[in-house]
């Protein structure tokens, strides 16, 4: 073969060898090529399926909550569970409602789950939980109306049986106080006859105000029926004479003395009525045991006037053992229809010391009991067996001496 055909096929078969591994080449990085892109294609893919996975699971922590809840009384007891009515995954609170505590308090509620692919998702929600105090103090009075005689002390206090808001109890008594204590209201003189109002204001420790009022009455004084020294004549020279103040429910005995006057001897407390006189009268007779209103019956009886007498507090009966002994603890009031209630012991000794036609005199002191004061009385308790008897009787079947 020529050299120069030689040489023509030489570098004919070098350049198709050459355009054969070009080629080759340029397959193998087309190939690579189309694999990353389908490697990035798949990566981006999943990452779509995580992401709506994720969403997916964010969608699904979900809260329901009861609204009401978001509103508090002050002071009611509350919990945090109490909020939520039902919630998907798991819960956790932040924050705390203080009931004690009026104002905003707010609270954070956290969800969390995980996705299908186990990746951990949280969903926060947030409320403003609001304790309010609507409930104002209460004040309960004793009367509506006071009534008092012109002169006597008044305190106002006395008539104020308690104020106490519903949460924070009973509140105190404080005239410069805003919040938190009670005061008075109102201006009264018990010196001077009238009528006043009195209000009592009450404000709690979250400034809810409530109020209330009464009205005083002072009534003018009675006038004072100032008796006469008892003086011989004026007893009629009898041993003994008689004062009894309707006012005070006092008896004063004056004994004749010496000299010829009459002096303090002994003092009995008694219970006068609405039909009780005035006036100077003489007794004139005298019942061991006599029927009365009712009917009921007194022993140891003393005529004094009219229908009015000295006698023991009444009997169901005529039986010593039959007392009313309800209307005994009532002795030193005024509780009768107009006699002069005593005990047994002091209307026996009436009845046996003080002969017919002793003076007998009604008289009204508000300031003092008389000479010697007023004694006091035995109670008798209700449930007691022994109630039906007299404690002062000394008859010997009463079971009070035993």
């Amino acid at each position: 073969m020529p050299a120069v055909l030689y040489a023509k096929a030489v570098y004919t078969f070098i350049m198709k060898k050459r355009w054969i591994i070009v080629s080759l080449v340029a397959a193998a990085a087309a190939g690579y090529g189309g694999m990353k892109m389908y490697a990035d294609y798949q990566e981006q893919e999943e990452l779509k399926r995580r992401q709506a996975a994720y969403d997916k699971a964010m969608e699904g922590l979900k809260v329901d909550i009861d609204a009401d809840m978001l509103m508090r009384e002050y002071g009611d007891p509350f919990d945090l569970n109490s909020l939520v009515k039902k919630h998907t995954g798991n819960i956790e609170f932040t924050g705390e409602v203080d009931p004690m505590k009026t104002g905003d308090h707010e609270v954070k509620i956290r969800l969390s789950d995980q996705d299908s692919y186990g990746v951990k998702v949280e969903r926060e929600f947030l409320y403003n939980i609001i304790v309010e105090d609507t409930k104002a103090p209460q004040i309960e009075l004793a009367e509506e109306t006071c009534v008092i005689t012109e002169g006597d002390g008044f305190d106002p206090a006395g008539n104020v049986v308690s104020v106490a808001d519903p949460v924070d109890g009973e509140l105190p008594y404080d005239e410069t106080a805003e919040s938190g204590a009670w005061r008075f209201e109102g201006e009264y003189d018990p010196d001077t006859p009238g009528e006043y109002t009195i209000t009592v204001k009450a404000a709690d420790i979250n400034g809810n105000q409530t109020e209330a009022q009464f009205t005083l009455i002072v009534e003018e004084k009675p006038v004072v029926y100032e008796p006469p020294a008892p003086a011989a004549a004026s007893g009629g020279g009898n041993p003994y004479y008689i004062r009894i103040n309707r006012a005070l429910n006092t008896v004063t005995v004056y004994a004749l003395n010496d000299a010829g006057d009459y002096e303090p001897y002994t003092a009995f407390i008694c219970s006068t009525g609405g039909a009780t006189p005035l006036g100077t009268y003489t007794t004139f007779g005298k019942s061991r045991w006599r029927l009365l209103y009712g009917p009921c019956y007194g022993q140891y009886a003393t005529d004094i006037v009219g229908d009015i007498l000295f006698h023991s507090v009444p009997y169901y009966t005529q039986y010593e053992g039959d007392l009313e002994y309800n209307e005994y603890n009532k002795l030193g009031t005024s509780a009768s229809m107009g006699c002069v209630r005593l005990c047994v012991r002091d209307a026996m000794w009436i009845y046996n010391n003080c002969p017919i036609g002793t003076v007998v005199e009604f008289y009204d002191d508000y300031e003092s009991y008389g000479p010697l004061g007023r004694p006091g009385s035995i109670w008798i308790d209700p449930e007691s067996e022994n109630r039906g008897w007299d404690p002062t009787d000394p008859s010997p079947s009463n079971p009070w001496n035993q």
